[in-house]
Parts: structure tokens; sequence; C-alpha cells
């Protein structure tokens, strides 16, 4: 999972491989919306990610805490906030075509 921090390495990593000598490749990417922490700014920040980058395999889910791991312990965004981000994010990836390999 890519935290914040990592976000500009996520996007270097895809700079890298989406390149002339590999051609077709294809970068799936997952996104976890409403991971403990995540500021509007950064979710702000990831949707502008998305738009950059039109991931063709993109692969959205909301955060849920398990019993036992750190992030349960950490303070939770409020459930309905993280319903919204994960609606917005995925109207974000349908409105663009996933298979358009020209834009890379």
């Amino acid at each position: 999972m890519v935290s914040w921090p990592q976000l500009s390495q996520c996007a270097g990593l895809r700079d890298t491989v989406a390149t002339p000598w590999v051609p077709g490749i294809t970068i799936a990417t997952d996104i976890i919306c409403g991971f403990p922490g995540e500021t509007d700014a950064d979710f702000q920040e990831t949707c502008d990610l998305v738009k950059e980058y039109r991931f063709p395999s993109l692969f959205i889910n909301q955060f849920y805490p398990r019993p036992g791991t750190p992030a349960a312990k950490m303070d939770q965004v409020p459930a309905q906030v993280k319903k919204q981000r994960t609606k917005e994010l995925s109207a974000l990836f349908h409105s663009y075509n996933p298979y358009d390999h020209k834009r890379m």
C-alpha cells in the first residue's frame, strides 16, 4: 500500500517502467480510501495522481480496520467520508478510457 509520503515515488516508478523499453506494460494500482490519518489534501493528491496517470487497472476500496492491527488503533476517518471518497475516486476512474494506450 502506498502512503502519502510515498505517492511521488509511486509516480516516479510509473514514469520509469512505462517507457518505450517496456511496450504494452500495464500497471495495476490499488487505492484504499480513508486509511487512518488521510486528510482532504491527501485524498486530493491521490485524485490528482489518478487524473495525471489514468491508470488502466485501478482497484478502489474503503479502509476497514482489522482487530489487533496498529491501524485499527489509529484515529479513523468517518465512514461517510470513506464512502464518499470511494465513490468520487470510482467516478474519476470511470471518466476516462482505461484502455487508451496512446495516452502513455
